[in-house]
């Protein structure tokens, strides 16, 4: 009797260490999602970047491969539709991995900070915060390393507090790489 305790223990632990790994990890996932679409708001990529080619080819990549997993596993249950829902599985969990990717990259790996004087356009409202609705205030910046506009969020508070009468033009500190920009800061400043 007692030895059938002891297993049934180191069971029960075993599962519970197993249990807190697994919410380790996605509390880790969790937090790097948010802060690599965080990034993302403040990045813009060169017009080159086959950023959504890249995330539904890894999606499509990964959905095979659980594809012909699931093709392999020794079930009775190989339906056409067991088979497509193995296949979308793995293609949205391959889709979400990779997501963000060529900004993160952008902001860990930048060539060199530069500064650099920039066009500007202030609007009401501002972008879009997903369901949360709008930014106050948002601001155009044309980036001069991808010589792309990027439009970041702001409020009526900034503005007052910073920008002046006769400031025509904002000085941009970013992070750039071959693929793109990161926007660091920017001041407004008289021309």
């Amino acid at each position: 009797m007692i030895v059938s305790n002891d297993i049934y223990f180191e069971n029960k632990c075993r599962k519970w260490f197993v249990i807190a790994v697994i919410c380790i990890l996605m509390g880790c996932w969790f937090w790097y999602m948010l802060w690599a679409s965080g990034i993302s708001k403040n990045t813009i990529l060169q017009k080159s970047v086959p950023e959504w080619i890249t995330y539904i080819s890894f999606g499509a990549f990964i959905g095979c491969i659980s594809f012909v997993r699931a093709c392999y596993l020794r079930t009775f249950n190989k339906t056409l539709k067991y088979l497509f829902n193995a296949f979308s599985g793995g293609f949205c969990l391959g889709f979400v991995l990779i997501l963000n990717c060529y900004d993160v990259y952008v902001y860990l790996f930048p060539d060199k900070v530069i500064g650099y004087e920039s066009e500007y356009e202030v609007v009401f409202p501002g972008p879009s915060r997903g369901k949360y609705g709008h930014c106050e205030a948002g601001i155009w910046l044309k980036d001069q390393n991808t010589s792309r506009w990027i439009q970041l969020c702001t409020n009526k508070d900034y503005l007052y507090a910073h920008h002046k009468q006769g400031m025509t033009g904002v000085w941009v500190t970013a992070r750039v790489n071959k693929i793109g920009t990161y926007i660091v800061k920017y001041e407004f400043i008289y021309r």
